[in-house]
């Protein structure tokens, strides 16, 4: 995913009023045609570093 589509995913999920999500598909981030090594979640676009940051903060959010 572009990381300018990942910027609209964001915009997108705060004018809904940020609902909770569950981060359940990543998509590889691309900036420039170029892989950035951060993955991007594909309903809200929040960026991880890694699927170890994304199962993480999935963890912390159930809590």
């Amino acid at each position: 995913m572009q990381s300018d589509r990942a910027s609209e995913l964001r915009a997108r999920h705060r004018e809904a009023g940020s609902p909770p999500c569950a981060h359940a598909d990543l998509a590889k981030e691309y900036y420039l045609g170029a892989q950035t090594g951060d993955y991007i979640c594909t309903a809200c676009g929040r960026e991880f570093g890694s699927v170890a940051e994304r199962d993480a903060a999935v963890k912390k959010d159930a809590t």
